[in-house]
């Protein structure tokens, strides 16, 4: 008895230490870690008073968790309004490899978030997530720059395996929790769409309500149908011009004009004076036909760009090479439109690789994907070949195993979702979107006219329809504006 006794004391004192008690808690997970704010804040947005920042920190591998931990960057910016809402909006980025935390300014006038909080979360490998899956090597163009990067990575013990959608859903789970949210909305736009698919499979609960926006479900086969959604997205912003009468007075053949281009400048590509994207400064620079296919797939994402294409492919067909620099760095679209964050974070090329090539290419065929690829227009034809090729072989370096086949079944769920789509996205067409939607009875899916990729900033019209959908998940939103919407506006010779 008297050495139970002893024991017991002595277990007392052990609990009851406060150093040993601070040890118990920092090994519980997942956990939240206050710390500054590590981006730039817009006007208005202070520290403190209406946004916070921190860590969570997670395994990360769920199935080792008592081996490695990582920490998630996240920010939780307060609703603007006194009577705001319970239940605020996560946003999901896109990618994969999208940073989310540094594009804080994007958000703060969001009419749809004013009532509610705003919460932004780096996902693991991106942003100001540690450890980052960062690829300085490919943006530098390094040689071999892939499988540096793997590499580099394996030497510091990251596990590339655990970089996936469902650990992803995992941590967007925990972090509800860790925050104190009884429910919440996604917001997810483009890779987002697939994160928030996934949570809405594996952790339901205390999911209020989704948007979705241009979306990447699991079920679709991307890079087997690369070549077709690439000639089709083409073919689109060709025939949107010659069906307008103003465009194609102006622009009689662009199609011709264009692909004319291409060849010649695959046959001579062309040097000149232009812009670097990053620091905006001038640059020598020089232009092949197939990175002109890249830069005009890039402008397409952005729909406040597209009605410029028409007047800089003329330019450009004109010896005006650095019109394409200035559309790009948005010199011809309207003042307080979105930049993109501090490159050093803004894409993760490891987390892109680590999620495509075991959720994606795993499971594709190159050989039916190139040959899936439409012989017309040539010239296409070659480019998506040349970016199927680089793909799989990128896999092939990053050496990730094949994710669980539930990857590649639709996401059945009754949990009400908005889905929306632009017209002329060039990288998640709206069939996707539609077949996301056909899984899921609770959803309304609308589409969006020239729109590009992420629509649902696109105009007072959309941003009403995710307000509406957000006051009440359960009815269909008004939506008759988007009938007024009409064509795209070209911007027409000056």
């Amino acid at each position: 008895m008297r050495l139970f006794r002893l024991l017991l004391c002595l277990l007392i004192i052990v609990l009851g230490s406060p150093s040993l008690l601070t040890i118990k808690a920092q090994d519980q997970l997942p956990r939240l870690e206050p710390a500054s704010c590590w981006m730039e804040l817009p006007e208005g947005v202070v520290e403190g008073e209406n946004i916070t920042c921190g860590y969570l920190i997670v395994p990360e591998d769920r199935s080792n968790p008592s081996g490695s931990t990582i920490q998630l960057a996240y920010a939780v910016l307060s609703a603007s309004t006194e009577s705001s809402k319970s239940d605020p909006v996560i946003y999901l980025a896109g990618g994969p490899g999208g940073n989310a935390v540094g594009t804080i300014a994007d958000w703060v006038e969001a009419p749809y978030l004013q009532d509610r909080d705003f919460i932004l979360l780096d996902q693991r490998g991106t942003g100001y997530s540690l450890p980052s899956l960062n690829c300085p090597e490919s943006e530098q163009e390094e040689e071999n720059a892939t499988q540096t990067c793997h590499d580099r990575l394996i030497s510091e013990g990251i596990n590339l395996q655990a970089y996936n959608s469902v650990e992803n859903a995992a941590d967007v789970a925990d972090l509800r929790l860790a925050l104190g949210y009884e429910e919440w909305n996604l917001f997810g736009i483009s890779y987002g769409t697939r994160l928030a698919l996934t949570v809405m499979r594996d952790h339901p609960d205390g999911v209020r309500s989704v948007v979705i926006d241009s979306v990447y479900p699991p079920e679709i086969s991307s890079w087997e149908e690369y070549g077709v959604n690439t000639a089709d997205v083409f073919h689109r912003l060709f025939e949107a011009c010659a069906n307008d009468q103003e465009c194609s007075s102006d622009y009689p053949d662009l199609e011709g004009q264009f692909y004319s281009l291409v060849q010649q400048l695959n046959e001579s590509p062309a040097s000149y004076t232009g812009t670097n994207s990053d620091s905006g400064e001038s640059e020598e620079k020089t232009l092949s036909g197939d990175e002109l296919i890249e830069r005009i797939i890039q402008v397409l994402y952005s729909s406040e760009s597209i009605p410029y294409l028409p007047r800089v492919i003329n330019e450009v067909a004109n010896g005006n090479y650095a019109a394409l620099d200035e559309l790009e760095s948005g010199a011809m679209v309207e003042p307080g439109d979105r930049q993109a964050p501090d490159e050093d974070v803004s894409d993760s090329e490891g987390m892109n690789l680590s999620v495509e090539c075991q959720e994606e290419v795993a499971f594709l065929d190159e050989q039916a994907a190139l040959a899936n690829v439409p012989a017309d227009p040539p010239l296409l034809h070659d480019n998506s070949v040349k970016a199927i090729g680089e793909t799989f072989s990128d896999c092939q370096i990053w050496n990730v195993q094949a994710a669980d086949q539930i990857e590649t079944q639709p996401v059945e769920s009754d949990i009400p979702t908005l889905v929306v789509a632009g017209e002329f996205d060039p990288i998640t067409p709206a069939k996707w979107a539609q077949s996301a939607a056909s899984h899921l009875p609770n959803s309304f899916y609308f589409l969006f006219p020239g729109g590009g990729h992420g629509v649902i900033d696109l105009n007072d019209c959309s941003k009403g329809v995710m307000q509406a959908f957000l006051d009440d998940p359960t009815q269909e939103p008004e939506t008759s504006c988007i009938a007024d919407i009409g064509g795209v506006q070209w911007a027409l010779p000056q």
